[in-house]
């Protein structure tokens, strides 16, 4: 079922854990930060679905997080996408 396994290094990890701890931070970035947190292989490896009882998401939230940090990149998984610019009228 795991797709795409989450494993962070110990800096990104510490750094996801002083954005959850501190807390000042867009409340979309800090719980894609706690579901890499909850994520990770290295940590307490839970399951999507213990992840979705544990912060209120849904499945698919947890698989998208996933999936982007596995993709693209950590910064890209817990930042907002920019939207495309509207086209003039």
């Amino acid at each position: 079922m795991d797709k795409y396994r989450v494993t962070l290094t110990t800096e990104e990890r510490a750094a996801l854990e002083h954005l959850v701890s501190t807390g000042k931070a867009a409340a979309r970035k800090l719980t894609h930060a706690r579901i890499l947190l909850l994520a990770d292989t290295q940590g307490e490896n839970r399951s999507d679905e213990d992840i979705v009882d544990a912060l209120g998401t849904s499945l698919r939230t947890v698989a998208r997080v996933r999936q982007c940090l596995v993709t693209q990149s950590l910064q890209a998984a817990i930042d907002r996408k920019s939207q495309p610019p509207r086209p003039d009228k």
